[in-house]
């Protein structure tokens, strides 16, 4: 009879510590769960603020020492704001294909603006200007130089 009683307390204290730890694997994997969920929220949120857009239009307005412009849309689709752009320091800028600086960019041009918003600022990336002869279709027709 003795033997029983040594052996019921040693099960005893073995299925103690294994319900024990159970419990705490259940804990400190709901924890876990809980943080990869802030981290999978706060990458969607980045990503969210990097997604890229593209503006086509004239540039109305330019100042190249605070590295602005605003571009007027020249599609309806695109909308009938105006497009108030900060161009980054590192954004790659052409004009005609060429590598080009802020300074070149002036009133009147084409430009394709490709931006992303950021702090509900817009963000130029890359702005493309073009010259006149390298887009005739946007030159008014019946204009000069097109006589048959």
């Amino acid at each position: 009879m003795l033997s029983r009683p040594r052996l019921i307390v040693p099960l005893f204290a073995l299925l103690a510590v294994l319900l024990a730890g159970c419990g705490g694997a259940e804990q400190s994997g709901g924890q876990q769960q809980g943080g990869g969920q802030q981290q999978d929220q706060q990458q969607e949120s980045k990503k969210e603020a990097q997604e890229t857009k593209i503006g086509l239009g004239n540039v109305v307005s330019v100042k190249p020492d605070k590295r602005r412009m605003v571009v007027m849309p020249s599609q309806k689709a695109e909308g009938a704001e105006k497009l108030t752009v900060n161009v980054r320091k590192t954004a790659k800028i052409t004009l005609g294909g060429k590598e080009a600086e802020m300074g070149d960019v002036a009133e009147g041009q084409q430009a394709q603006v490709e931006y992303i918003v950021k702090n509900e600022k817009n963000r130029a990336v890359s702005v493309q200007l073009f010259k006149a002869e390298d887009s005739p279709e946007e030159q008014p027709s019946g204009g000069e130089g097109t006589s048959n």
